[in-house]
């Protein structure tokens, strides 16, 4: 396979023109990608709108941002995004309603969008279809995604650039193959069908001397928990591997007595073979991808917090290719030195080059990847394209169709701000103004 075609922005910025939200569009015009869209194309523009009470994710300017070049072309985007299976107790994605006043709280909705804000699979995470994988996928023969974001015509994967605790680092794989599938989707991609299973240590359990018991019985959407004075029952056989009581055991109470079975080398393919299916509902050139590499935190933005970043901003990469956009996300992050008081620095991966994330988390974090290479989602062979910015006439009047001191001449004339003060009399000159000669109105 040729080298994938990755066009990089770095993150620095110092004058108009350079946010990053403008670069994010820049690139994606630059790369050709819209030309292949028709007016009256339905685009998904698959972003994550944030847990509640996170503050790390994608703010939701640089989702406009990109909408409007997509309403430009003459198409009509919607973003979206997909409920979750739920992950831990009190996650505010559960069902359509939860999440779609999770995304409002964030700053994701109809009017600041300018487009529909869709939650893809449906009310309860059931409206979805069923993709063959074609013996293609590591893992997955078959994979079930979001109705709206199949339906579509095309799909914009538009992801922040980060760490996460289960699937190693999140990316434009994991915004596609975890975020475009459904909530059953997400049960088979976590190996839920295929009888994975939390890890339960009973003897742990402190029963309910825990201040959690309650919470854990109730977290369970299965009714497979049942914590007595004497004893934890989990039904394994009616679990689907959601992860809500888990990470309250670990994470609230500190116990252990249920845990994560998070084996990354099958769940990076697993969720490679969920893109490739995602992939798979779209003709050729359909699908696009821009990543944030921005305040790269250790996790992800499906928890209520943001931990500090463990390096600086690197950059807005943008490809075709979801692995080789990845990769190249990832060697430029290990590239770069990392920063103090981050788990950077807790875990000894402060050196440019060290392997960030492979360093915190203990383990290869790269097994997404080796999946979309090998399942044919992608290359990790890429090509990594610097592109300027464009800061000329025409980029100024796209995002700043006026010049707003103009209007002020003729206010100015009607009603000056300063007509009949003495404006001498407001302070004295500063010292090195040779000739101090105060505005008469």
């Amino acid at each position: 396979m040729d080298k994938a075609k990755v066009w990089f922005m770095n993150a620095r910025a110092s004058r108009f023109l350079e946010s990053t939200a403008i670069k994010g569009r820049q690139l994606l015009e630059h790369s050709g990608w819209l030309e292949g869209l028709a007016p009256g194309d339905i685009v998904a523009v698959k972003t994550h709108m944030g847990e509640a009470y996170n503050v790390g994710y994608l703010r939701p300017v640089i989702v406009r941002t990109l909408v409007e070049a997509l309403k430009a072309r003459g198409c009509r985007p919607f973003v979206t995004d997909t409920t979750t299976m739920p992950y831990h107790p009190w996650i505010s994605r559960t069902l359509a309603l939860d999440h779609l006043e999770t995304a409002n709280f964030n700053g994701f909705n109809q009017a600041s969008m300018g487009c529909p804000v869709v939650i893809a699979d449906g009310w309860l995470g059931t409206d979805d279809l069923t993709v063959e994988l074609g013996g293609r996928g590591s893992y997955l023969h078959k994979q079930f995604v979001a109705r709206a974001i199949a339906d579509a015509d095309a799909v914009l994967s538009v992801a922040h650039f980060k760490g996460h605790p289960a699937g190693g680092y999140g990316g434009a794989i994991k915004n596609l193959g975890v975020g475009c599938a459904s909530k059953r989707g997400k049960m088979n991609l976590h190996g839920a069908l295929a009888g994975d299973k939390p890890v339960i240590a009973p003897d742990k359990c402190l029963k309910r001397q825990c201040e959690w018991w309650q919470t854990c019985q109730d977290c369970c959407p299965e009714g497979a928990i049942e914590v007595s004075e004497s004893e934890l029952k989990v039904d394994l056989a009616a679990c689907v591997y959601c992860f809500a009581c888990a990470n309250l055991c670990v994470n609230m109470a500190g116990v252990g007595a249920i845990q994560r079975f998070d084996h990354l080398p099958a769940l990076g393919r697993r969720i490679a073979d969920s893109a490739l299916a995602v992939c798979r509902t779209k003709g050729p050139g359909k699908v696009f991808c821009l990543n944030y590499a921005i305040d790269v935190t250790p996790s992800c933005d499906c928890y209520g917090w943001s931990d500090t970043p463990i390096v600086n901003g690197v950059g807005v990469l943008a490809s075709a290719d979801p692995v080789a956009v990845d990769k190249a996300c990832m060697d430029l992050v290990n590239q770069a030195p990392g920063l103090t008081n981050s788990e950077a620095e807790d875990h000894g991966a402060l050196a440019p080059g060290a392997h960030k994330l492979n360093i915190i988390k203990g383990k290869d974090t790269e097994p997404q990847m080796q999946g979309g290479a090998a399942n044919g989602l992608g290359t990790d062979q890429y090509e990594l394209i610097p592109v300027a910015q464009d800061r000329g006439q025409g980029a100024i009047a796209t995002f700043y169709p006026e010049v707003r001191a103009r209007k002020l001449k003729a206010m100015y004339a009607r009603q000056h701000p300063l007509a009949g003060l003495d404006a001498a009399s407001f302070g004295r000159a500063t010292e090195a103004m040779a000739n101090p000669i105060p505005p008469k109105k």
